[in-house]
């Protein structure tokens, strides 16, 4: 213990010598290194000074006394400061004075002044250099502290790492024997009695089983629910036998994830309690209060929290409403300590260690102001997966009672998870299982998902199958690949996600190596300013985070009795647009994010669509002006040139940002979705890319093709 004290000590004079010497500057050397200088030019001045008084004395000395007898003369006294002055030699300030007393009182304050000024310096030069030999001595001073507790003479590591792995282990390990030698003795000094006294629930018995059983068991973990049974006794109450309990008997009540628990649940607990450590973020996921707004209402009012007159939003803020409320929120509103004035009272852990940093500055930037520290590091550049990745899909969220499901992310989630087993289970030795968790905001797409996984071959229940469920599946939890699928899509667009922080929080900082979204990337572009699908969507489309993927056909979109069609290269893809816009088709609809003027020159597009154009047809082209904005040989934009071209042949470009789709429709009945960009791709060359489209046909493609062309307009204006 005298080793601990003494390496506090240690590291209180050295905070306070090193916030000393930060005082001088950046270079504490140059420093005192200026002080010496500023020391010798003041030495040099006092001297000069001096040099100058004595050659006025002995001039003085050897003045005729005859001169210093009539100097009361003025024609004398003249010469005689005459002869003073040319003894004095170029010595400033003689100008102007008119006797040897001004001259004596001149040579006695220029010496005064030089002193006090060299005493000045070398005050400053004393002061510096006691600064930096206390800080070369509390330096020492740490090093022979620390290394009484390790053996260590460094002061790299600090002294709670270095008592983790080496005198605090020594002390509990001391502590541990010491309490169960205590525990020996206060068995054997009334084995009888306390074997007598088993079943005994009085305060006389409970009071010192409790204290025996924390000699060898200091932290005892309960729930809030059976914590209050655990400290309750029996007491007489006149005749009959009442319960109370042991309130004010626990040291020391630490509440873990306390952003989760309800304040009514919890209460009880801190009855018991002298005093507590609260730990927990309310930027995780919010406790689900069982409590109508009613009741809740009645609760406080019945309590006085809440006036007459009072509404319940005054409280909210406080932590103690059941249905908005939690004991993360009330410890933070009791607390007295607030270094961080945008964060919440209290004490904050910054540093991060689970995800990788691309991952984590998400959920920084979202909730705490940019404020956690990765400890991490990025992902390695040979990952076989992005950090923050993402597959677009053009699903279509249906309702199912109070929940929703996405039959086309599922299937698309499920294949991608069999598709890549076997290449995730080799870099991480363990079953796909146990690598991979899916979360979802709601319970009918986890019933979706659990549905296609299993026709996969993966395992959906027993202890080994894979992690799919809702954002409170994974809360506290890990896994080195984490899976979000959304749900939502153009059909409906719900605020759910972006009601609270805390899903989209919870959900990314699960993921350690990469988050993969598997849904509507348009749909996240579109969505609020500033909300958090919007962040994300700013986060994942980026370079390299599009994986290729190529994903089922939509079941929902052969109910009808066309035949399903698939596209799978640049020729078929060509053939197919050529031959649409040949029809006899009145209205089209291209959706492609990228366009290139000679792409659509070379290939026949820009004339097909003129001819198209020529017999009244209405075509419709939307382009992402980002994706489009580079400068080609004639100064213009990539985009501008292909909207001067399209407009002179009668064709609409649209511009709309964050475009991620691809899209052909033809009048009501045609529809063809993929991952291919028809006025752009390259159709030959190393970066040909394999690409995949179905086409789907029928009176049932109608309604989609109005929910796309709807959904577009919105987004574009």
């Amino acid at each position: 213990m005298t080793k601990l004290v003494e390496a506090d000590r240690s590291f209180e004079r050295l905070s306070t010598a090193l916030d000393n010497v930060r005082m001088l500057g950046a270079d504490p050397a140059a420093v005192e290194e200026q002080a010496r200088a500023v020391v010798a030019d003041r030495a040099s001045s006092l001297l000069h000074a001096k040099g100058h008084r004595s050659e006025f004395e002995r001039q003085q000395a050897q003045e005729s006394g005859l001169l210093a007898l009539f100097s009361f003369l003025p024609a004398i006294e003249r010469k005689r400061v005459f002869q003073a002055r040319r003894a004095l030699g170029d010595m400033p300030g003689l100008d102007g004075l008119r006797s040897i007393s001004d001259i004596e009182q001149h040579l006695a304050q220029a010496v005064r002044k030089a002193e006090g000024e060299h005493a000045t310096a070398m005050g400053t030069l004393t002061n510096v250099r006691k600064l930096r030999s206390e800080l070369d001595a509390a330096e020492a001073a740490r090093r022979v502290a620390l290394q009484s507790l390790d053996g260590t003479a460094g002061l790299e590591d600090g002294l709670e790492d270095r008592t983790d792995v080496g005198i605090r282990f020594e002390l509990f390990r001391l502590a541990t024997h010491y309490w169960e030698g205590r525990w020996l003795m206060a068995m054997e000094a009334d084995l009888k009695g306390i074997a007598a006294s088993g079943q005994r629930r009085g305060r006389a018995a409970l009071v010192p089983r409790w204290q025996r059983r924390m000699m060898l068991m200091p932290c005892a973990v309960s729930t809030f629910a059976t914590l209050p049974t655990k400290l309750a006794y029996s007491r007489r109450d006149g005749s009959v036998w009442a319960t109370d309990y042991l309130y004010n008997f626990i040291d020391l009540l630490i509440v873990d994830e306390a952003g989760q628990a309800l304040p009514e649940v919890a209460g009880v607990a801190f009855a018991l309690a002298k005093r507590a450590l609260i730990i927990g973020d309310l930027q995780q996921i919010e406790p689900i209060s069982s409590v109508p707004r009613a009741v809740d209402i009645g609760n406080l009012r019945e309590t006085g929290l809440l006036g007459p007159q009072a509404d319940i939003e005054s409280l909210t803020a406080t932590g103690v409403c059941s249905t908005s409320g939690s004991v993360m929120r009330m410890a933070q509103v009791a607390s007295r300590v607030s270094p961080w004035p945008d964060l919440a009272p209290g004490l904050w852990l910054f540093e991060h260690r689970r995800c990788h940093d691309e991952i984590i500055e998400y959920s920084s930037a979202m909730c705490y102001q940019g404020k956690l520290l990765p400890r991490r590091g990025p992902a390695p550049a040979d990952a076989p997966l992005p950090a923050m990745g993402y597959v677009h899909i053009d699903g279509k969220a249906v309702k199912s009672c109070n929940s929703r499901s996405n039959s086309s992310e599922a299937q698309t989630i499920s294949s991608w998870i069999a598709q890549n087993r076997q290449m995730l289970e080799a870099r991480y030795n363990r079953p796909v299982e146990h690598i991979v968790g899916v979360v979802t905001p709601f319970g009918a797409q986890v019933r979706e998902l659990r549905k296609a996984c299993s026709s996969h071959k993966i395992t959906v229940s027993g202890p080994r199958a894979i992690t799919i469920g809702t954002v409170h599946a994974l809360q506290g939890a890990e896994r080195p690949v984490v899976i979000f699928s959304p749900v939502y899509s153009k059909h409906a667009n719900g605020g759910f996600i972006d009601a609270s922080t805390s899903m989209l929080n919870v959900t990314v900082s699960r993921a350690k190596d990469s988050f993969l979204l598997f849904g509507d990337m348009d749909l996240l572009a579109g969505a609020a300013p500033g909300s958090p699908r919007a962040l994300l969507s700013r986060f994942l489309d980026q370079p390299g985070c599009e994986l290729e993927f190529q994903q089922p056909p939509r079941q929902d979109l052969q109910e009808s009795p066309g035949q399903l069609q698939s596209l799978r290269d640049a020729g078929e893809h060509d053939e197919f647009l050529l031959s649409v816009l040949a029809s006899e088709a009145h209205r089209y609809l291209i959706v492609s994010p990228w366009i290139k003027l000679r792409t659509m020159e070379r290939t026949g597009i820009l004339a097909a669509l003129k001819a198209a154009a020529d017999r009244g047809a209405v075509v419709e082209v939307y382009a992402d002006p980002l994706l489009n904005a580079d400068l080609i040989s004639n100064g213009k934009r990539q985009i501008d040139e292909a909207e001067d071209a399209l407009k002179q042949i009668g064709v609409t470009l649209h511009r709309l940002e964050k475009l991620h789709s691809k899209i052909v429709a033809v009048d009501d009945s045609l529809l063809c979705v993929g991952s291919f960009n028809w006025l752009s791709a390259d159709r030959e060359g190393r970066y040909v890319r394999h690409e995949t489209s179905y086409v789907y046909r029928g009176e049932d493609i109608e309604a989609e093709i109005r929910v796309t062309r709807d959904d577009l307009k919105r987004r574009a204006k």
